[in-house]
């Protein structure tokens, strides 16, 4: 496969990321007059969303948790989640630009042949996966809206979550106005929702992608390292590559996997509490795998992230390198010394981002679910 070929990999995708990257930044490049609608209305959709569903909130709490109060509550998360999301993103939208010129130049430029032999399976691979999980993700995120919006039909005025300030309850087909506001509100929010996570997620697989080139390429070479001059050099620009990229990375998503860790604790606990009211509606269980999900995604790439970077270490560390004059031992030390570092994502600079983080949400989440089912079971 040529450089040319490899590229196509990339700009294959280009479109539909830079896409997301706009939606996501809530900025505007194209000219387009229906591209220019399609990146705004989401972000001021998800901003009524979040007034509206509060109103509904606080006009209709008595004292009582209940499934109509929770849907309200996830929807309320849901918002907040997503506009804080754009918010950080526009923040740091000249690093996602940087960023995605680092991945350009991981499918451009190789070194030698093997690096772009060993690239070549790799990239490919990873592509894949990518392709693999927007599919998912939209196929998932479309069923959970029309199966939302079909339950709420059938339930009429109990699934109604919204409401819109200064519009009379007592208009004429309210209920039927506000279940077709509640859908738009809901399917925008979904297409927020959809292209910031797999625009996190596109960022994630390259860097995964770029620490398995390296080490693919250590692994082939570790019993030649004196004789290949080269060697030392391209092992050493490749990973301060990586780790300027997993920097960039998580300075982007700091603050937004703080965010998210927060709120999917509400969306869980919220889901959690509906699905034990509701244990035959499906649409629970379908938002409940949605939720679980979108969390899932970015602590499963800080746990490949950091495993990954270890193997690195491990990897070059087990080479031939005392072999190695005396000159180019001491750099190799320095090399060896940056790489045992730990490298990974955190939130806020304070959490990591790993399976461990995202089973204790969950957890405080069922726990939370319990104790309010507890006390709306006694009726305290």
């Amino acid at each position: 496969m040529s450089v040319s070929q490899n590229l196509e990999i990339f700009n294959k995708i280009k479109p539909k990321l830079e896409f997301a990257i706009a939606i996501a930044t809530f900025y505007v490049t194209s000219k387009s007059f229906w591209q220019y609608i399609l990146i705004k209305t989401p972000f001021v959709s998800t901003a009524l969303c979040l007034i509206s569903t509060t109103l509904n909130i606080a006009n209709t709490f008595e004292g009582r948790f209940t499934g109509n109060l929770a849907m309200s509550l996830l929807f309320c998360s849901g918002s907040l989640q997503v506009l804080s999301f754009t918010f950080f993103m526009r923040y740091h939208r000249n690093n996602i630009l940087e960023l995605l010129d680092k991945v350009k130049s991981l499918h451009s430029n190789f070194e030698n042949k093997e690096l772009h032999s060993i690239a070549e399976n790799t990239l490919t691979k990873f592509s894949n996966i990518w392709e693999t999980c927007y599919k998912l993700r939209k196929t998932l995120v479309t069923l959970s809206v029309i199966c939302f919006t079909i339950i709420n039909t059938i339930k009429r005025q109990s699934g109604v979550i919204t409401q819109l300030p200064l519009f009379p309850i007592n208009y004429p087909y309210y209920t039927q106005i506000m279940l077709l506001v509640q859908f738009i509100f809901i399917s925008l929010l979904a297409v927020s929702i959809f292209y910031t996570g797999i625009c996190i997620a596109f960022f994630g697989f390259e860097i995964m992608a770029a620490s398995d080139i390296l080490y693919d390429y250590i692994s082939a070479n570790k019993d030649r390292i004196q004789k290949d001059p080269d060697f030392l050099k391209i092992i050493t620009i490749r990973h301060c590559e990586i780790v300027d990229t997993v920097k960039r990375f998580n300075k982007i998503i700091s603050l937004t996997n703080l965010v998210q860790f927060v709120t999917s604790a509400l969306l869980s606990f919220a889901i959690f509490f509906f699905v034990r009211l509701n244990p035959k509606n499906p649409v629970g269980y379908i938002l409940a795998l949605g939720i679980l999900f979108q969390l899932f995604l970015p602590c499963l790439f800080g746990e490949y992230i950091k495993i990954k970077m270890e193997r690195l270490s491990t990897t070059l560390y087990l080479t031939n390198w005392p072999d190695l004059k005396l000159k180019d031992q001491k750099s190799f030390v320095i090399v060896l010394g940056m790489i045992q570092r730990e490298y990974g994502l955190r939130a806020a600079e304070m959490y990591d981002v790993n399976i461990y983080t995202f089973i204790e949400i969950v957890k405080i989440a069922t726990s939370w679910c319990a104790f309010i089912f507890t006390l709306v079971e006694a009726n305290i």
